[in-house]
C-alpha cells in the first residue's frame, strides 16, 4: 500500500471514486444530480486535496483529514467498491488514528446516513454525537496510551 497527496492528475479519478462509493447513499438521502455533484467535487479539490491510496500501482481510495486545531475532520475517505471488505479501511483508519492519538487529538467525522461505514467507525471507538435526516456525526476522542485496532490483511 502506497499514500500519496492527490495531484491534478487524480482530478477525475476521483470523482469516479465519489460516485461509486455514494451513489447509492447520495441518492437514497438526495437524489443524484450529476452536474450538482461535479460541482461539489470542484469544490472540495480546491479547498483541500486529498490523499490517494494505492495498492500495487493502482489508485483505489482516498482520505482527507483536515487540522481543525483542537481536533482532526476526517473526510472524503472512499475505497473501490471491489477493494472494500478487505482490510484496507481498517489499516488507513488505524494509520491516522496512530498519529491522532500520539498527538493526542480527538477526531471528528460525519457521514451519509445509509453507508455501511459506520460500522467501521464504531468499531474504532467512534462514538455518534449527533443525527440528522442525512447525516451521521461522530466524534473519538483521545485517549492517552490508546492503541487502534489493527486488523490484518492480506493487501
Amino acid at each position: 500500500m502506497n499514500i500519496r497527496h492527490a495531484t491534478e492528475g487524480d482530478f477525475d479519478f476521483l470523482f469516479d471514486l465519489k460516485k461509486y462509493a455514494e451513489y447509492g447513499p447520495i441518492t437514497a438521502n438526495f437524489g443524484w444530480d450529476e452536474g450538482v455533484q461535479r460541482a461539489m467535487h470542484e469544490q472540495e479539490w480546491e479547498e483541500a486535496r486529498p490523499e490517494i491510496i494505492e495498492v500495487d500501482g493502482e489508485r483505489v481510495g482516498c482520505y482527507l483529514v483536515q487540522d481543525k486545531r483542537d481536533h482532526w475532520y476526517f473526510a472524503r475517505f472512499f475505497i473501490m467498491p471491489q477493494m472494500q471488505g478487505k482490510g484496507l479501511g481498517s489499516k488507513i483508519l488505524s494509520m491516522v488514528l496512530a498519529k491522532a492519538d500520539k498527538l493526542s487529538m480527538p477526531v471528528a467525522l460525519c457521514y451519509l446516513r445509509g453507508n455501511r461505514v459506520g460500522e467501521l467507525y464504531r468499531r474504532f471507538g467512534f462514538e455518534v454525537t449527533q443525527e440528522t435526516v442525512n447525516f451521521i456525526y461522530m466524534y473519538r476522542g483521545c485517549i492517552e496510551g490508546r492503541e487502534s485496532p489493527i486488523i490484518e490483511s492480506n493487501s
